[in-house]
């Protein structure tokens, strides 16, 4: 796979490896810079997320990955306002929205906190134990599932990087990049 290479800076993210192919402002992999404090008590208390979620929303508040093949969901201020204006002045996608747009089957003890394009399949972190499991969005099918959320992101962008070229174009069809179905 290709190296991350930062090629620009927002007052809102991080913006990696220019991929011009893909749209004439796109980049590869967007990573959001960490939440405000304010945001992460208000929004964190609301969705209930656990102490170790948020440290991570600390320190990046969501990202776009591999062109969008991947997102993790951020975190939204109250009265944040989208800067239409500014592509690179954007927020990441809302955790509050998606999981209300679609809420996992038991939302007591899980929070959809991010997704893969190709068809939505949902990465859900369970309150109690701190895990994640890949679920779609149609059914109940658990296709993955990782101990810890650092366990997720760091295979899940290991796996990802290898159907990558090192310009950042695809070498696979898009649905594989959906997490492995588990045997």
């Amino acid at each position: 796979g290709q190296g991350w290479k930062l090629e620009r800076e927002s007052g809102t993210a991080f913006f990696y490896n220019f991929a011009p192919w893909v749209a004439p402002k796109a980049y590869l992999h967007i990573i959001f810079k960490g939440a405000s404090a304010s945001a992460l008590s208000e929004v964190g208390n609301l969705m209930r997320l656990p102490q170790s979620w948020r440290e991570t929303l600390l320190l990046q508040n969501g990202a776009i990955i591999f062109s969008g093949a991947m997102s993790v969901y951020g975190l939204h201020a109250s009265g944040a306002l989208l800067n239409r204006k500014d592509v690179f002045e954007g927020l990441p996608f809302s955790i509050v929205a998606e999981n209300r747009s679609w809420p996992p089957k038991d939302p007591e003890r899980h929070v959809v906190i991010g997704s893969y394009d190709f068809d939505g399949t949902r990465a859900i972190l369970d309150r109690q134990d701190g895990s994640v499991i890949a679920m779609p969005r149609k059914n109940e099918t658990i296709l993955n599932h990782w101990p810890d959320t650092d366990s997720w992101l760091t295979e899940e962008l290991d796996r990802l990087s290898k159907l990558f070229d090192e310009g950042g174009r695809m070498r696979v069809s898009e649905q594989e990049t959906l997490p492995k179905r588990l045997r």
